[in-house]
């Protein structure tokens, strides 16, 4: 994805956030915080039968991180919770230039829409910012209800 393209679905996501709502009832939780610039996630979760009903968010900060909470909700609603971790394993892999496994092919249109996410690892001071949400996602599957990104 070109640059133009990446800062188009950015102030798109970020201007017009998917889910960004108070939950009415969730089983599972998590407030995500990044200390460093104070940009906050909180995502509720409706799990059953392991597959993630609804998601939804709410939280402040820089664009970047409502952005990538909006498209985390819209690429991970209807998945299994082991699908929705293997995405957040593959994003943050790519970020790190670690290597990572290859996904199965039922992930593989799924992680098209948030792979661009990724491009934002050329700016290190930006890395935490696209992360928090998943970040935070990972975390409340485990069932913990706070994080920071120096968890």
């Amino acid at each position: 994805m070109d640059l133009e393209s990446l800062k188009e679905l950015i102030a798109d996501h970020s201007a017009r956030p998917r889910n960004r709502r108070a939950s009415e009832s969730s089983t599972h939780f998590c407030r995500g915080k990044n200390p460093l610039c104070g940009d906050e996630i909180q995502l509720a979760l409706t799990v059953s039968n392991d597959l993630i009903e609804e998601i939804t968010f709410l939280g402040h900060g820089c664009g970047i991180s409502q952005a990538s909470a909006s498209i985390l909700t819209e690429s991970i609603k209807g998945l299994s919770t082991t699908d929705a971790i293997h995405l957040y394993e593959r994003l943050h892999a790519t970020i790190l230039d670690h290597s990572s496994q290859a996904l199965d092919a039922s992930l593989a249109t799924i992680w098209t829409e948030i792979e661009p996410l990724a491009e934002i690892r050329i700016n290190p001071m930006r890395v935490k910012c696209v992360t928090l949400a998943w970040h935070t996602l990972h975390h409340a599957l485990k069932g913990q209800s706070t994080t920071t990104t120096e968890d």
